[in-house]
């Protein structure tokens, strides 16, 4: 009877580990196809090296910036805006070779290190700055220099979208629903108004710790101008995504955890994966809260976390 359990479970083994191949085979396949159809976005944040008092994650050196961006070029990727992507997928066309890179918080070294790098290689890039932070500059946790208004319009004007990163940077699923008016509707009016403003339209946002909830998606909608919003989901972005869900787009965080390029290529990879089991009815961004919840360090995982 031993002896019989024993072959039992060892061919038990075997069709288990086939039947995880032939799967790992068939999702391979589909992520192949689906890619075709949606776009990924990575986000950055400081392009320097990492100054005391701040955490690493945050950072990604300026020679690793552009070591990645040459990669992308190199594999015939296409870095566009999110407004250029979304036209892309509504006319149905072929975005496999299309991607998002996008910039939160608004520090100087976008405008010094990542734009120069990202014209090199003829690409454009999506920056979010937080409104009551702009051309200021700051020591508490480590020095901390943003953008300011000549740079905001300057790089608008060579074609980069910039976008809201709300007025105070406080996770909004958390603050008093009172002040979400001011979080969200204000950067609007620090673009578009005369006295001092840049004198155009914001038609973005993200939101910082990719935090949100139902409150928060009422409160940009009452917004016209408002047109899609980052969330905190992994995964790529199709046109179902921008016509059902165009405030919860996905995009995952690029990280330096040691291995060169190789970070950035793994987060593109699984945009797509994670994407696709989406699609696919694959609960992958409750999965993924559970474990960073497990872990008790969000930042440590490569997702979208800050």
């Amino acid at each position: 009877m031993l002896k019989f359990l024993k072959k039992l479970a060892a061919v038990l083994l075997v069709l288990f580990a086939a039947t995880a191949v032939y799967y790992t085979v068939i999702v391979k396949q589909n992520v192949a196809v689906y890619r075709h159809h949606a776009v990924p976005a990575l986000m950055y944040h400081s392009i320097s090296e990492v100054p005391p008092g701040w955490p690493s994650e945050m950072c990604i050196t300026p020679q690793l910036f552009e070591e990645q961006m040459k990669w992308l070029k190199d594999n015939g990727y296409k870095a566009v805006t999110v407004q250029e992507a979304r036209a892309a997928l509504m006319a149905g066309e072929d975005v496999s070779n299309l991607i998002m890179l996008t910039f939160d918080d608004g520090y100087k070294n976008n405008y010094t290190v990542a734009f120069p790098i990202l014209k090199k290689y003829g690409f454009k890039g999506n920056f979010y700055v937080i409104g009551k932070d702009i051309g200021k500059s700051f020591t508490q946790d480590g020095f901390k220099e943003y953008m300011d208004k000549p740079m905001l319009k300057e790089m608008h004007e060579a074609g980069m979208e910039i976008g809201s990163h709300t007025m105070s940077h406080d996770p909004l699923a958390k603050i008093a629903p009172h002040y979400l008016p001011w979080e969200i509707y204000e950067p609007l009016n620090v673009f578009s108004r005369r006295n001092g403003g840049l004198h155009w339209f914001i038609h973005g946002i993200a939101f910082p710790n990719g935090s949100y909830n139902d409150a928060v998606l009422a409160e940009v909608k009452k917004y016209p101008k408002y047109e899609y919003g980052f969330s905190g989901r992994i995964g790529a972005n199709t046109k179902e995504t921008f016509e059902q869900t165009p405030f919860e787009l996905r995009r995952i965080g690029v990280y330096d955890l040691g291995n060169g390029t190789a970070d950035m290529v793994h987060a593109i990879r699984k945009c797509y994966t994670a994407g696709y089991l989406e699609s696919v009815g694959v609960p992958v961004n409750t999965i993924q809260n559970l474990l960073d919840k497990r872990s008790g360090f969000e930042a440590k995982l490569p997702f979208h976390k800050k």
